[in-house]
């Protein structure tokens, strides 16, 4: 198998809800295990078990160096989402002095759903460049990497500012602890960091599925954030 040819599944491969029902037990369980860690290194125990679980069931034939490559992409893309704050998002949902705030409700909803989309995105791109046989040099990651940093920064300058809780000014767009939903509440938001995430994601996705025409990167990217 040479170096532009994809990791092809097998022909017995699980169904899909088969596949759904095993994916979701090993992320459950690596999500029970991070809470032990927290933050990137708690989230790449997820994505390390989701991985092996997805290329162990519909890659068997693979070649194991080119396999255990792409399950550290995967998990990799999993641990750009441990920056993320998403504690006070769910507690938009369903905390006890919010019960019956509907739209703190569908606020938080939206948040999570915006979140989510973003973290596994990242795991679906990169364990889709792992899998679909295109050659990436490590100057191409190189680029990647510095592009995503940079896209980043820009969208949390955009997205994610002004933060001066002191001052109880907080972004346009906030899916945290918020003075709107509790006006006279002393809360204690927390930085977010999704503008940059969505920047950044985005702008791989348009390089590694467009530019380079990765159809298997853009295509898991797609359904991750689905």
């Amino acid at each position: 198998m040479d170096a532009t040819t994809a990791v092809r599944p097998a022909t017995d491969s699980p169904s899909l809800i088969t596949t759904v029902a095993l994916a979701a037990m090993a992320g459950g369980l690596g999500w029970g295990i991070r809470g032990q860690y927290g933050h990137e290194t708690g989230a790449m125990i997820a994505g390390l078990l989701v991985s092996l679980t997805l290329v162990l069931l519909h890659c068997p034939g693979g070649i194991s160096l080119r396999l255990a490559r792409a399950v550290a992409w995967g998990t990799i893309g999993v641990a750009f989402g441990g920056s993320m704050t998403y504690g006070q998002t769910v507690g938009l949902t369903h905390d006890a002095a919010l019960v019956g705030n509907w739209e703190a409700l569908r606020w938080g909803m939206i948040g999570l759903s915006l979140k989510g989309a973003l973290w596994i995105g990242g795991c679906g791109l990169f364990l889709g460049m792992g899998l679909s046989g295109k050659k990436y040099r490590a100057i191409d990651w190189a680029w990647i990497m510095a592009g995503m940093i940079g896209l980043a920064l820009v969208g949390m300058r955009v997205l994610n500012e002004p933060f001066d809780p002191v001052a109880k000014v907080l972004p346009k767009i906030y899916f945290s602890a918020d003075w709107r939903f509790l006006p006279e509440a002393d809360l204690k938001p927390r930085p977010e960091v999704w503008g940059g995430m969505l920047l950044a994601l985005l702008g791989a996705v348009l390089y590694v599925g467009v530019a380079r025409g990765d159809k298997l990167a853009l295509r898991l990217a797609l359904f991750a954030m689905l």
